[in-house]
């Protein structure tokens, strides 16, 4: 059963009390091989922010909005995308005090949204949930290294939103599990990591030129995504067992290649 209403709660007073920078076009004095792969990059998640999440409010409205222990997910689920959304806002404006330019198509995006539709509301939340994880890392080792002040308060701002909105899909996910299988558990665990390994690899890969900017190599990414993954899973009650539940899979079909 997932507490609604403390999540409603925490969405309407987070409306509230970030103050903006006052940023100029073109402002930052960060040196061209810094500023200007970090404004390609961040035009990128701009991209990836700016959905109107019409298709994961009718998942919902379909799936769990009127399930018992699910009342008020709805309007969760509308203040969550309402908040990225937000972000979408906060970053054209730290595009544009960096130099760079806004983008409107771009591979990744489009590949994820893809795969995102059609395959239900479970699917659709975990690879919005798996960008998440992403952001966590990017946004941290932004607001450590880019030497920027107000690139630090936007990415400060933002990745304090993005943990809570992680600790509402873990509590989603909690609840949804309750349900599950042990075999739904051991293929649900199975399929995240798949998934989450994926997705590192194209955060690390499409982002390396703004990651060598801030001295961050491509490995390094990878690993800090993967290990946000296994700190998300066993925030999930339940989750240490799913988690072990992938790592004994894993393990059981290396010994059977091995043989």
């Amino acid at each position: 059963m997932m507490n609604t209403k403390s999540w409603i709660e925490h969405f309407e007073r987070n409306q509230f009390g970030f103050v903006e920078p006052v940023t100029v076009p073109g402002g930052s004095r960060l040196p061209e091989l810094v500023r200007k792969p970090l404004a390609r990059s961040l035009a990128v998640f701009q991209l990836g922010e700016s959905g109107g999440g019409t298709r994961l409010m009718r998942y919902v409205r379909q799936t769990v909005a009127e399930e018992d222990g699910f009342t008020g997910y709805e309007r969760a689920v509308q203040y969550f995308v309402a908040e990225e959304q937000n972000h979408a806002r906060l970053l054209v404006n730290l595009v544009k005090y960096l130099g760079g330019d806004l983008i409107e198509k771009q591979w990744s995006n489009s590949v994820f949204r893809k795969i995102r539709h059609g395959l239900g509301l479970e699917f659709n939340l975990q690879i919005l949930l798996t960008a998440e994880l992403m952001a966590e890392v990017y946004y941290g080792l932004l607001y450590r290294r880019s030497g920027d002040e107000v690139v630090r308060v936007y990415c400060h701002k933002i990745l304090s939103d993005e943990m809570r909105h992680l600790a509402f899909h873990a509590e989603f996910f909690r609840s949804r599990a309750e349900d599950w299988s042990e075999e739904k558990k051991t293929w649900w665990g199975w399929q995240f990591g798949v998934c989450l390994r994926a997705i590192a690899m194209v955060l690390a890969w499409e982002h390396r030129d703004c990651f060598k900017a801030l001295g961050v190599g491509k490995g390094e990414v990878f690993r800090m995504a993967v290990k946000s993954g296994e700190r998300f899973m066993r925030r999930i009650d339940g989750g240490q067992k799913l988690w072990r539940a992938r790592m004994q899979a894993r393990a059981e079909g290396s010994t059977m290649v091995a043989s």
